[in-house]
């Protein structure tokens, strides 16, 4: 990945070759539009501060697919395993809309959340092994089909 500040006409080209280019908002106008990102402060702590909330942000996202996938499956499971020894389905449609709009209201604090400091420390990836979506959301959605 290359980086490349620049707010002159001579730097154009080389901002618009570098994968993230950057200029400050006071550059003239072809170095602005060869910019990725157009810092509007003159400091480039702001940098430090969107890598942070970039961060916060996946966690939360992280969050929300976590409890979303935990609660869908838990329902799935349930109803698949009531469908077995009941002669009726257990749930009507509405039933299962009306649960799972109750759960998403539940999961609208999420971006509210706050993130552990180890998560903002270092860059996280969509790691498959580690995903919701693995063997561990069986261990998460069993309680939920229970109740």
């Amino acid at each position: 990945m290359v980086g490349y500040i620049g707010d002159g006409v001579n730097d154009a080209p080389s901002l618009h070759d570098a994968d993230v280019g950057l200029s400050v908002d006071g550059a003239v106008d072809v170095a602005r539009e060869a910019a990725d990102i157009i810092l509007l402060e003159p400091s480039l702590s702001i940098l430090a501060k969107g890598v942070r909330e970039g961060r916060r942000t996946f966690g939360n996202i992280m969050k929300y697919v976590k409890m979303g996938v935990s609660s869908n499956f838990g329902n799935m499971l349930s109803m698949a395993g009531a469908a077995l020894f009941l002669p009726f389905l257990p749930m009507t449609a509405i039933q299962i809309l009306l649960n799972n709009l109750i759960y998403d209201v539940s999961e609208t604090a999420i971006p509210l959340d706050e993130v552990d400091e180890d998560d903002l420390a270092l860059p996280r990836t969509w790691n498959m092994e580690r995903s919701p979506v693995s063997c561990c959301s069986w261990a998460r959605s069993a309680p939920s089909s229970i109740f």
